[in-house]
């Protein structure tokens, strides 16, 4: 394999370079790989284990089936629906209603819906079809053609908007263990958008009137940067795995790893006090590339502080 393509040539001058050849730039990527090799090792206390995902919301396959069983903060919710049900749960108001045999929700001509902001002429939820979890992929096994993904560690976080069928992904940003952005995609809702909850997704009409990416391409490109020894790291990123359909299961959540007395704080409160920075200030709303770049930034943290990591958090060497 021809190395030297993976490298940059090194400027010397504005007039001159220097051309690495194959044989250095085989060895500049070797280091590499060991470097992010080196920096998993470290990272490894922090990853989830099994039963770890399973009580905190993960997706987790069990035989032939993916599973998702309702962490302690979604106890009581429907988080999924089947075919023929056509009652789903508002997550604004907590009212149930009804929606049509195919999911279909039509606004009504006066305010149905009323939460401390005000009326609205429709309802939202965020339960998924039960079918979905017959769609979730993993990343493709290590092997000689994708072992460089090994070790390597990305921050991913996930906006989403409302739809007539419900809660639909409208945004995808990951981005690389320096913070630096790898992905920042723009997905197309697949049913008529209703809400685009601007105050806390960051997205509006102009970002999506002309997205071109679905659930199903913005999954695969995410599958495309990792294999399954790769590291994702988010802030409860069990709900942004479970939109996307994704299993991973090295995976470190921010919200777990500080946990203070089994309450999750916010990543707002996590970057406020840990990293002595303001996120999520904006009027126009939340940006998931700085949600995303903050998650690394805690995680770095807690490497060079894991006293400070939450005593909740504990390996645990139970199986499910």
């Amino acid at each position: 394999m021809d190395y030297s393509s993976w490298i940059p040539q090194l400027p010397l001058r504005a007039e001159s370079t220097i051309e690495l050849t194959p044989q250095m730039a085989k060895m500049l990527v070797d280091a590499q790989d060991h470097f992010h090799k080196k920096k998993a090792l470290r990272l490894d206390p922090f990853i989830l284990t099994r039963t770890q995902r399973f009580e905190n919301g993960f997706p987790v396959r069990k035989g032939c089936q993916v599973y998702v069983q309702p962490n302690k903060y979604q106890m009581g919710q429907e988080l999924f629906y089947t075919e023929y049900d056509n009652t789903r749960i508002c997550t604004r108001c907590q009212q149930t209603f009804y929606v049509e045999s195919d999911g279909y929700q039509p606004t009504a001509d006066h305010p149905i819906c009323i939460d401390s902001e005000g009326g609205y002429n429709f309802h939202i939820h965020t339960q998924l079809p039960v079918e979905h979890l017959k769609t979730f992929k993993k990343a493709d096994k290590v092997d000689e053609y994708n072992r460089r993904k090994t070790g390597r560690v990305y921050a991913l976080d996930v906006e989403s908007v409302y739809t007539s069928h419900g809660q639909e992904v409208g945004r995808v940003t990951v981005v690389d263990d320096r913070g630096e952005a790898v992905l920042d995609l723009f997905v197309k809702p697949k049913a008529h958008i209703y809400d685009y909850v601007t105050k806390y997704s960051g997205l509006t009409p102009d970002f999506l009137n002309y997205a071109t990416e679905t659930l199903e391409s913005a999954r695969q490109k995410i599958l495309n940067l990792i294999n399954r020894e790769s590291i994702l790291i988010g802030h409860a990123l069990n709900g942004d795995l479970l939109k996307l359909g994704i299993l991973h299961s090295r995976v470190i959540d921010t919200s777990i790893l500080f946990a203070n007395s089994g309450r999750r704080p916010s990543l707002r409160s996590l970057t406020s006090s840990y990293l002595n920075r303001n996120i999520q200030q904006s009027t126009y709303g939340h940006c998931s590339m700085e949600d995303a770049v903050a998650c690394v930034d805690l995680v770095n943290f807690a490497l060079r502080n894991p006293t400070l990591i939450s005593k909740d958090f504990h390996k645990s060497n139970n199986s499910l």
